[in-house]
């Protein structure tokens, strides 16, 4: 049955009853985390363009650096080619330079071969024709024309021919290897220009290029490496012609760049070239007699003994007799008579000497000392010495001593059997031609006069008699020399008629590029050193940043931070560095006597490489580059120490 008092459907008396309100709707309430979420976004947006804004400068200043790296050893490695190159080339000249030596020492040869019959012919004319009253005539005769006279004139024939023709063809590809090298030398520094665009764009960032200071720097090493030879001031290297003049003492002193060359080329001769020859003696020889006899004694007074009492004698001789043949080629320097004036690398010729001769050494003397009571009363001595073309008597008496005469004098010491000269160089002026025919001087030099060494030519020049010709002044003994046969009489009627030389094929040495010694220009600022500035601007940095700009953050977003003048920069320092190989793997390349060898363009090991920058190198670059303002941060610091100074001075007693 229904109850009346519950109409309808409610909650059950088991049910709790519900709070007040709890049968209305539930508010809505949004927003209040969408100001957080905003806040934390433009954090995130700012970060996020910080954090790729950083990376990208990060990344942009390594790509500059690069670049300035890439540009700086770029330039070194064109450079250190060019300087290779030159070794490879003037090796060649000094090569073909030795070559030329051995044509003429050659030319030289068959000159001496054939004159083996004048001098022998010479020698019976004088000597063994009138001890055989004429017998030995026509057998001297037919010996010396078969033996020496004929197989000379086809030895003259064919090695003066190859001598002339090969002296031309080696002398005119010294001048192409000169020229190469000097046209190298040149255009390396318009390839060091050039290089620098194309390395700069291919590992450097959007519009990264040379800054101010880098073209500054450029400038100064364009000028200081040597290329161009119309620049002032200090150079590395330089590239040398032989038109160049100098005086003859800075030649004479060895301070020219051809002197030097000379000097090298010199030292290169093989044994042929430098000192050929050989000496024969016979058995038993030299001879040397020594007799010395002890006269004294020490007696007994009283059981005691009173000294060395008596004399000492000494007696020596010594006698030597040899068959030398002596010859050498050198490069030497045609001075003027007058020993003045300037000269040039053209004025080198090369010339060559041959003798043989039968050389004798003849010396004896004496040697006297008196002791009385143990002290020696005196001493006297003499010795006659005839060798080396000098005699010589030397004495000594007590506490005097000295020679007769002074100084000693010429006496020939050589009986000549041959004798040959020849030479290569331009025929010029009666004063030019004269100094060319060296082989007068050749006599001056055997009398200890003279611009030659008795050492030069293989010691050549030690025959004497073997260079006597007519016309030549001063010359106390018959013409016995190589005046009629092998070389042309020194009387200047007969020096038109010249047919030995010199030929007119050798025109000196030619040009070449060197290192003048200077390990570095303008206190490190110069070559071998160089030092690159690259840049990019801050509007080429912002292109590469973003490739919307209109998406870069603005109004109170934007980044007003700005990059010193307005740009990247960095800088790289590069060197043009000399170093042969020395560890241990490298055995061949080692030098023979161990010494450290310093920077030349002789030797290929001329190498790039990079150098860390200087204290000096990097404020410049601020300063020239970035436009720091030096005076303005001097300024800052003084303030600064001065506020520090004033916060402290409380505490100062």
């Amino acid at each position: 049955m229904d109850n009346p008092a519950h109409p309808g459907p409610g909650p059950s008396m088991d049910s709790p009853l519900p709070l007040d309100g709890a049968t209305r709707p539930p508010r809505r309430q949004r927003g209040q985390a969408v100001i957080y979420v905003y806040l934390f976004l433009a954090v995130l947006v700012i970060s996020a363009s910080f954090l790729y804004k950083a990376g990208k400068l990060t990344s942009d200043k390594m790509q500059v650096q690069n670049a300035a790296d890439a540009a700086a050893y770029s330039a070194m490695v064109i450079e250190a080619r060019d300087l290779n190159f030159a070794a490879y080339m003037n090796r060649a000249i000094v090569a073909n330079e030795v070559a030329i030596g051995q044509l003429v020492g050659l030319a030289s040869w068959a000159y001496h071969w054939r004159s083996f019959g004048d001098f022998l012919m010479a020698y019976d004319t004088l000597f063994i024709g009138p001890a055989t009253l004429g017998v030995s005539t026509p057998i001297m005769q037919s010996l010396t024309k078969f033996a020496f006279t004929l197989p000379g004139k086809a030895f003259i024939t064919v090695l003066k021919a190859l001598a002339d023709y090969g002296t031309t063809t080696l002398h005119n590809a010294n001048k192409m290897y000169g020229w190469a090298q000097y046209a190298y030398h040149i255009t390396s520094l318009l390839n060091v220009a050039g290089v620098f665009d194309g390395v700069i764009r291919q590992n450097g960032p959007t519009g990264a290029k040379l800054s101010d200071y880098g073209l500054f720097n450029l400038i100064v090493h364009m000028a200081s490496y040597g290329a161009l030879p119309a620049l002032p001031g200090e150079r590395f290297s330089e590239g040398y012609l032989p038109t160049k003049k100098a005086p003859v003492a800075d030649y004479q002193a060895g301070t020219t760049p051809y002197a030097r060359l000379a000097g090298l080329i010199r030292e290169s001769r093989d044994p042929f070239t430098k000192a050929r020859g050989w000496e024969l003696r016979p058995p038993g020889f030299p001879l040397d007699l020594t007799v010395r006899q002890d006269w004294t004694v020490n007696p007994k007074v009283l059981g005691v003994h009173v000294g060395r009492t008596g004399i000492v004698w000494e007696i020596r001789f010594h006698f030597d007799i040899s068959l030398e043949r002596k010859g050498g080629s050198e490069l030497r320097l045609v001075i003027p008579f007058n020993g003045k004036g300037d000269l040039t690398g053209a004025n080198f010729n090369w010339s060559s000497a041959d003798a043989t001769s039968m050389m004798f050494e003849l010396s004896g003397g004496f040697d006297l000392w008196a002791y009385l009571l143990g002290a020696m009363l005196g001493h006297i001595g003499a010795n006659v010495s005839v060798q080396n073309d000098r005699f010589i008597i030397t004495y000594k008496i007590g506490p005097f001593s000295g020679s007769i005469p002074p100084g000693g004098m010429y006496f020939p010491t050589n009986y000549p059997f041959g004798a040959g000269f020849y030479q290569a160089g331009i025929k010029g002026s009666k004063k030019t031609e004269k100094a060319n025919l060296e082989y007068k001087q050749m006599l001056l030099a055997a009398l200890g006069g003279g611009p030659i060494e008795r050492e030069h030519y293989g010691q050549a020049a030690e025959h004497s008699l073997a260079w006597m010709s007519p016309g030549v002044e001063g010359v106390p003994f018959p013409p016995l020399g190589v005046a009629a046969s092998t070389l042309p009489p020194s009387d200047p009627k007969h020096r038109i008629k010249d047919k030995f030389g010199p030929f007119n094929s050798y025109g000196g040495l030619p040009s070449f590029v060197g290192v003048t010694g200077t390990e570095q220009t303008y206190d490190g600022y110069g070559a071998p050193f160089l030092i690159v500035g690259v840049v990019q601007d801050e509007g080429d940095y912002d292109k590469g940043a973003s490739g919307q700009p209109e998406r870069e953050p603005a109004g109170r977003f934007t980044l007003t931070e700005r990059l010193a003048d307005r740009e990247i920069a960095a800088i790289a320092k590069g060197e043009l560095h000399f170093k042969r190989p020395t560890d241990i793997k490298a055995k061949y390349f080692w030098r023979a006597d161990g010494d450290t060898e310093l920077g030349n363009t002789f030797n290929p090991y001329w190498q790039a490489r990079l150098v860390e920058t200087s204290y000096a190198d990097r404020v410049l670059a601020l300063l020239i580059q970035q436009k720091q303002d030096f005076a303005q941060l001097g300024t800052s610091l003084q303030l600064f120490f001065n506020g520090l100074a004033s916060c402290f001075s409380g505490f100062v007693p």
